[in-house]
């Protein structure tokens, strides 16, 4: 087994996971497919460019066992790409029983020449309270550990099964364990429950907690993603492969898949989409299909729609655009943006592995975004920005209308109404206020995205987030001046109280509202201030 990371964005990457029946391209979607009940063909699923699907052991090996042992999984299903079997441990949770041991299910698995093949897992999501969660994680690490002396075949990728959902330190507790068994693959279980409910928030923190305890180097699967709005938050928490029934399960209850959301069949009049189904039909003409032909149709349209979602999600892993892509999605659901949220509480663990420099200009769009991981690695390298030792009058100079400031206009400005003898120039640190970054050192200012940045500020959580890190900076550095313009008589308390309680001399200087009369006073002000220090 290979698997190489070729790009990467957030925790999301793209990458080629090597199997015997080819490769797949990360991240990728496994539509389920029911080995009884075939409503799209497997065939037309290739045909969709999709590399790999899922389906169930256990209901292969009750219903086609002689079938699938003779011709192999792959010619039974139709399908000739890369063919996943899950257990069936989700059968557990949904009858209470099971009718094959982990043995046996290992075996024919191994039998029917499936690519990827998971051990018998005993679901957490199922359990009525924390101590029955518990057990059915102790039974998945005995079942972990018993099936690498069961296991025969070794061109064929195993999957071990995270559970402890939907209690997240369970969750990390399994992961870590389970991650030191030699196991190709690993794959979070027990979150349909969660997903059912919409429940994005405790999503993220399972799907976190095990992250944050398996093998960097390998690939995570998600059992049961649903509905393609959620993909993108997947693959941001460094998820790489993701099955879903959903494009099936929609399309019996007249449910017709955007990206956004679900839409009622009977309710609409036009087709938002240029998927083969919607260029050849309407709505009504739809309707009037019978109803297995319908459940066909409206299914493989759900399934273009996840596809297509994924194909969205690789090209903004491309651009280094992922956050924003979140952003997007986020806002078809409160509880989708209740996810990215409380996915926003882990963006300093995530920025480690978020890219320094991207093809483009990063794009602020929401409150959310103040939280994204680029600046929570900006905020954390203020934290540690070491201070010359000669240096103690900190400057806050006003966000400038252009970027970077050293080739603007207003730059010139200053510098014609500031001219400081190089002895004093060394003991004056300037600083620029920024909406987006809270604060940015003049030295580093051509760091990306520093300069590479776009967006329109939110006056009330711009205001807030920069008052927040003055302050922070202040606290963490020692200076004996911090000079601070006011605008618009802006005013707060916090930054006086800090500077009260450090013992700094907190120098206000009034200006204009805007325009070059305001740069022209600042400067004339710092010029003033300076000539009035004990050092000058």
């Amino acid at each position: 087994m290979s698997f190489e990371v070729h790009e990467k964005d957030l925790m999301g990457r793209i990458g080629f996971l090597e199997t015997k029946s080819g490769r797949i391209t990360t991240p990728a979607l496994l539509p389920v497919i029911n080995p009884t009940r075939l409503v799209v063909p497997p065939s037309s699923i290739r045909r969709m460019n999709c590399e790999c699907v899922i389906t169930n052991a256990m209901i292969t090996l009750k219903h086609i066992p002689d079938e699938a042992r003779s011709k192999g999984i792959h010619a039974t299903l139709g399908f000739d790409g890369v063919v996943m079997t899950d257990s069936g441990a989700y059968q557990l949770m949904v009858y209470g029983k099971l009718e094959v041991n982990q043995e046996e299910i290992i075996e024919f698995q191994e039998e029917i020449g499936s690519d990827l093949a998971v051990i018998l897992d005993v679901p957490s999501g199922g359990t009525r309270n924390r101590a029955e969660a518990e057990e059915a994680v102790k039974e998945t690490l005995f079942n972990a550990e018993k099936s690498i002396s069961q296991r025969r075949r070794s061109d064929i990728l195993w999957v071990g099964p995270v559970q402890g959902s939907p209690y997240p330190d369970l969750a990390g507790m399994c992961a870590a364990k389970i991650g030191k068994m030699p196991f190709n693959v690993y794959a979070v279980g027990s979150v349909v429950q969660l997903m059912e409910s919409y429940s994005f928030d405790a999503l993220v923190d399972v799907v976190m907690a095990a992250k944050q305890n398996l093998p960097l180097e390998k690939p995570v699967h998600l059992f049961g993603a649903g509905h393609p709005m959620m993909f993108s938050l997947a693959v941001a928490m460094g998820i790489d492969l993701f099955d879903s029934a959903a494009y099936a399960l929609y399309a019996r209850e007249g449910r017709y898949m955007t990206p956004h959301g679900t839409l009622s069949l009977s309710e609409l009049k036009f087709f938002p989409c240029s998927c083969p189904i919607c260029l050849e039909y309407t709505p009504q003409k739809l309707l009037k299909e019978p109803e297995d032909e319908r459940e066909k149709l409206l299914a493989t349209h759900n399934l273009y729609v996840s596809l297509s979602e994924v194909q969205a999600i690789r090209q903004a892993i491309v651009d280094g655009r992922l956050w924003e892509l979140l952003e997007a999605r986020s806002k078809s659901h409160p509880a989708l943006l209740k996810g990215l949220r409380r996915l926003c509480e882990y963006s300093h663990f995530i920025a480690r592995f978020t890219p320094s420099i991207k093809k483009r200009a990063i794009i602020f769009s929401s409150p959310e975004s103040l939280r994204r991981p680029e600046v929570s690695f900006h905020l954390k390298k203020l934290d540690t920005l070491s201070k010359p030792e000669e240096v103690d009058v900190l400057v806050i100079l006003p966000e400038p209308s252009s970027r970077p400031f050293y080739r603007s206009r207003e730059r010139k400005i200053l510098e014609q109404n500031l001219n400081l003898p190089e002895p004093i120039k060394r003991k004056i640190q300037f600083v620029l206020k920024s909406s987006f970054f809270g604060i940015i050192p003049e030295e580093v200012e051509d760091v990306y995205p520093l300069s590479q940045h776009l967006g329109v500020p939110d006056p009330l959580h711009a205001k807030e987030h920069v008052i927040n890190v003055i302050c922070n900076f202040i606290e963490k550095h020692d200076y004996k001046i911090v000079v601070i313009p006011i605008e618009n008589d802006q005013k707060d308390a916090r930054i006086e109280e800090v500077c009260g309680r450090k013992g700094v001399k907190l120098v206000k200087i009034p200006l204009p509202e805007k325009g070059k009369k305001k740069w022209k006073k600042l400067g004339e002000s710092l010029m003033e201030l300076v000539k009035n220090l004990p050092h000058y």
